[in-house]
């Protein structure tokens, strides 16, 4: 056996781990013990009536025999080699043998002999998992009647002992079955104890990843405010950037602000925690142990007005989706009608009154088409946009809106180009350009649109000079039906972002010194 093959671990043979082999070991310890106290026995006893004449010479000889198969066995074992079963059937033959030599030298000693063979059958039948054990009683104790038998042949012995050796042979099949037994006994409690080992470590892998991927925060605190464990995503929320060691670190080094919350804390108080990253709402779980250990649940306030905001555009959509296309047919008829009236009346009363009607039906269809739009906004098809592109239909949605060519500066670059839906590019800028020309000065150069590269992205501005958004309006200024015009639907600049989301894109608010500038940021390339 090569070196390499002698340090690997421990499982040569099918069904044996290093368990087995460290039993085995331990076995052979007992034996080398046992023979260096025979070796003993011999130097001290050898010369004494305990043996006949000659006797104690074979004694000696067969107690070194003994002793050096012990330390060779010490070699097989630490070599693994030959297989754990056959080492082990050798280790309890060798006993069988050597202990039948050793009650032949003498007659006095072959009952106390014949004993060692029950530690060896009951060790072989738990060191070896409960296999061949009762084979092993079986041969030990025929070799124990044959030995007997020569004893008798040889007048060494008288044929009324053979009660006492059939006492001793029913003694070895007892033990060898009571070990079979424990050791089957023993093996199911093991397997059992690795299935629920499995399964406790399969369940620890599982809560990892839920607290890992959990969108809360979760820290475990003691009583005494210490940190037993730290989510990644706890740590995130609270703006922690020190490492926590779990069991040191204590709370007030995390969050003095948390720290001081959780002792008023309950089960049925849940207050809010203005935390670096924004409002946290903390609910306290009481772990009910000894140490007073509780887990404190930290959730996101912005994420769920977000998902509760998702929640009731998804449900507003549908609705007004199915309103529009309710509302389309009659409106057609409305604007038709009132079209008739105006060409067949001359009357400047009525003339005013259907142009009323008129203005308001084409607000009604313009907000209808929004609704109808945003509904189909996940519908793509992007295409490259560069210059040449892009200059022809800001020229387009400028005569669109009836602005004089001198009220808008364009400023965009040759070599840039970035992809996205046409259809809904229009929509987002006709719904820009419009608002930018409603409030702005209507002047030459009033309005502004620009394209510039920053890092990897390219960024489409629109600027105007009118007179900008109010801070309180700013964080409204995405939300659905929000307008501070009297003619607009509210609709315009939450469809241009869910148009630019869709995309991958981002529009945003730039708080400026004047007039009004919305940014739309997307990935490009020169």
């Amino acid at each position: 056996m090569n070196a390499e093959a002698a340090s690997q671990p421990r499982l040569f043979t099918q069904g044996y781990f290093a368990s087995h082999w460290r039993s085995l070991d331990y076995f052979n310890l007992y034996r080398l013990t046992l023979a260096m106290a025979l070796v003993f026995t011999s130097l001290l006893f050898g010369a004494s009536d305990m043996f006949a004449e000659g006797s104690g010479e074979r004694f000696q000889a067969y107690a070194y025999a003994y002793l050096v198969s012990a330390a060779l066995f010490v070699l097989g074992i630490r070599a693994r080699w030959p297989g754990f079963q056959v080492q082990l059937t050798a280790h309890i033959f060798a006993d069988i043998l050597f202990t039948m030599l050793l009650m032949g030298t003498s007659p006095r000693l072959a009952d106390g002999m014949g004993l060692l063979l029950v530690v060896s059958i009951a060790s072989g039948g738990l060191v070896g998992s409960g296999r061949l054990t009762l084979l092993y009683a079986s041969i030990a104790s025929i070799a124990l009647l044959l030995q007997h038998g020569l004893s008798v042949l040889g007048n060494s012995s008288g044929s009324s002992s053979y009660f006492q050796v059939g006492l001793l042979c029913t003694g070895y099949f007892a033990i060898g079955w009571l070990a079979h037994t424990l050791t089957q006994r023993a093996l199911r409690s093991e397997t059992l104890a690795q299935q629920q080992a499995e399964e406790l470590a399969l369940l620890n892998r599982i809560n990892a990843l839920a607290i890992e991927n959990s969108p809360d925060g979760l820290l475990a605190v003691r009583g005494d405010g210490v940190v037993r464990h730290a989510s990644p995503r706890a740590l995130a929320l609270l703006g922690v950037s020190t490492p926590v060691v779990p069991g040191l670190t204590r709370l007030e080094t995390c969050s003095p602000e948390l720290a001081q919350l959780s002792r008023q804390l309950s089960a049925h108080v849940t207050p809010t925690l203005n935390a670096p990253n924004g409002p946290l709402r903390v609910r306290c779980i009481p772990l009910a142990t000894a140490d007073g250990s509780r887990v404190l649940v930290l959730e996101d306030q912005s994420q769920a007005a977000q998902e509760a905001q998702r929640l009731k555009l998804a449900a507003l959509g549908r609705l007004t989706a199915n309103i529009a296309h309710e509302i389309r047919n009659p409106l057609s008829a409305i604007s038709h009608a009132a079209q008739l009236l105006s060409e067949e009346s001359h009357d400047a009363t009525q003339a005013k009154l259907t142009g009323i009607i008129e203005n308001n039906a084409r607000r009604l269809d313009r907000l209808v088409e929004e609704v109808l739009t945003l509904n189909r906004r996940d519908r793509l098809n992007p295409t490259i946009i560069n210059t040449l592109s892009l200059t022809p239909l800001i020229a387009e949605l400028r005569q669109a809106e009836g602005i004089p060519e001198k009220a808008v500066i364009v400023s965009l670059p040759d070599r840039l180009h970035f992809q996205f839906d046409p259809d809904h590019l229009r929509q987002i800028l006709w719904n820009l350009l419009r608002n930018a020309w409603h409030v702005c000065g209507k002047k030459a150069g009033c309005i502004h649109i620009r394209m510039q590269k920053q890092g990897e992205q390219v960024q489409l501005d629109i600027l105007d000079d009118g007179p900008g958004v109010s801070t309180d309006h700013q964080g409204k200024l995405f939300e659905p039906f929000f307008t501070t015009g009297a003619q607009g639907t509210g609709l315009g600049l939450f469809l241009a972002r869910e148009l630019a989301e869709a995309n991958h894109a981002e529009l945003s608010y730039v708080p400026g010194l004047r007039g009004a500038h919305f940014r739309l940021s997307l990935y490009g390339s020169e």
